[in-house]
């Protein structure tokens, strides 16, 4: 029960908040109403950004209309309420209630809200009597309630508030609800609810690298943790629940993908040359479906600054892209259900876990450590090596290829233990992420910048638009234009600076063979 104000009091057992009643009994006279069953709901994103955040989303059903009550608890302890609410979930922000937009919009962004804990069980209200009749505090029982899971049951617990003037009976009724063994408990019931349901809040554990192992069996078991994540995405993005399923899939698709190349020759040749096609072909039946999920996302901030057209005059482009990502995501849906992709999946699976036991012999080969530290030296001067090239007359091809060799070395670095220094792993981390920040928004605006080209031409050809669009068009073409050249031109100095403390990190310790930023974080990797 949300917003009721008072102390919540929780018990280790079914037993203890009875006792409580009981104990209460004894000084004063508690009158207790007849049960009303209750079906309680928490919503959150699939990352649970609510939870990180101390908010609490819960949809509570009215047993007799089946409409929900949406009670959103905020980390100030403040409750919005909205409802009655009877749309289904997942949902995404922009079918929420107005009163709760505003407080979701900063934490949810494009992920949709859907069902993560379902409990249902009674509560009890009551009331504690003084010698006079008249009631001086207020009572709410939440008894035990079972979970949709079929898990063990979200405990039952006490809710006790006094009314104003009798504060003296609130803090004798604490004292009881302490001597018979109840806690304090906070008032959201979310984080005992994930805690009854079995859900980690913390998340699947990243895959890190097992460097003391065979270098093959730890590669294998890392590879196994990225199917993981690519199968764990797979229904929210056949589903559309939101965009970010399919940018996750695609994330475990190119960790793969890297892992493959830079590590894979510790596998059997013939598992990976059967991998490579496979890999990529996923890669490019998702590429259509996410481009137009990034340009539809961006179109907001290019028309925010129309000079000469006005937003009215891109809706023919929206309603273009909408159809095409409608398309788009038929075939991506045929291709993730299709039997090549569950064959994949299978094979996939049944190789890697073929690779990553072992019996503790000697025999198994190369260290994962020292095969590690080698690929990492390598994919690091790789980026220094193609980045040094890069001058102002270099093709854009060339940027495009070195935030490839970012992204290698990036993943690398993801599978590393946790590093000796976290303090100087995240220096490093954060002059590469700003290296790849600088070549990502360069590419990413010229393909968004060839993108409007070759619609603008498709829709002159259909004679699907007016001119006041291909202007506006033009426009938002020109500003992205203006993006790529500002990226350009800041890339310099960004490498700049990533390639200098690479040098400083060497010349501080000269007896290292490894560049920064792998020196920086991979020792853990010894």
């Amino acid at each position: 029960m949300s917003g009721v104000g008072g102390q919540c009091w929780v018990g280790p057992a079914s037993s203890a908040v009875p006792a409580a009643l009981a104990a209460l009994g004894a000084d004063y006279t508690v009158a207790m109403d007849r049960p009303v069953a209750t079906r309680r709901m928490w919503l959150d994103s699939i990352d649970l950004r609510l939870f990180h955040r101390g908010m609490a989303l819960t949809a509570v059903e009215n047993p007799v209309s089946g409409a929900s009550m949406l009670e959103l608890s905020l980390p100030d302890g403040a409750t919005a309420t909205a409802g009655p609410d009877a749309l289904g979930w997942p949902r995404l922000l922009a079918d929420l209630p107005d009163d709760l937009r505003p407080h979701l919009e900063p934490v949810l962004g494009v992920r949709a809200l859907l069902p993560v804990v379902e409990a249902s069980g009674t509560s009890v209200a009551g009331r504690v009597l003084d010698a006079e009749g008249k009631t001086v505090l207020r009572l709410v029982h939440d008894r035990p309630a079972t979970l949709s899971t079929g898990r063990d049951p979200l405990p039952g617990r006490l809710w006790l508030i006094p009314l104003r003037g009798y504060d003296a009976v609130g803090q004798c009724a604490a004292r009881i609800a302490q001597r018979v063994g109840l806690v304090p408990d906070t008032p959201s019931r979310y984080p005992a609810a994930l805690r009854a349901a079995g859900v980690d809040p913390g998340g699947p554990p990243r895959a890190v690298m097992e460097t003391g192992l065979p270098a093959r069996v730890a590669v294998a078991r890392v590879l196994l943790s990225f199917l993981g994540e690519l199968e764990a995405a797979v229904y929210g993005t056949v589903d559309d629940v939101d965009i970010e399923f399919l940018h996750d899939l695609r994330v475990a698709v190119r960790r793969s993908r890297s892992a493959v190349k830079l590590l894979g020759d510790v596998l059997p040749p013939a598992l990976v040359a059967w991998a490579v096609p496979e890999l990529k072909l996923l890669g490019d039946l998702t590429t259509p479906s996410r481009d137009l999920d990034v340009l539809l996302q961006q179109l907001p901030t290019l028309t925010a600054g129309l000079a000469g057209g006005r937003r009215e005059d891109v809706e023919p482009l929206v309603l273009h892209l909408a159809g095409l990502r409608a398309d788009e995501r038929r075939r991506l849906v045929i291709g993730l259900r299709s039997p090549r992709f569950e064959r994949f999946r299978a094979r996939w699976r049944s190789s890697l876990l073929a690779l990553t036991t072992w019996d503790g012999q000697p025999r198994a080969g190369t260290i994962a450590a020292e095969v590690l530290v080698e690929r990492l030296d390598r994919a690091h001067r790789r980026v220094l090596r193609h980045g040094s090239r890069i001058t102002d007359a270099s093709p854009a091809e060339d940027l495009h290829d070195l935030r490839k060799r970012v992204k290698e070395l990036r993943y690398l670095l993801e599978v590393l233990p946790p590093p000796t220094d976290p303090a100087d792993a995240r220096v490093a981390i954060k002059e590469l992420k700003a290296l790849q920040d600088v070549l990502g928004t360069f590419q990413d605006s010229e393909a968004q910048r060839e993108a409007l080209c070759a619609l603008g031409t498709d829709l002159m050809s259909a004679d699907a638009v007016s001119v006041r669009t291909i202007f506006a068009m033009g426009e938002m073409a020109a500003r992205l234009q203006e993006d790529q050249d500002t990226s350009r031109a800041r890339f310099a100095a960004v490498f700049e600076r990533f390639s200098q403390r690479s040098v400083q990190r060497q010349t501080a310790d000269p007896g290292r063979r490894r560049a920064a930023p792998v020196t920086a974080v991979a020792g853990a990797a010894r």
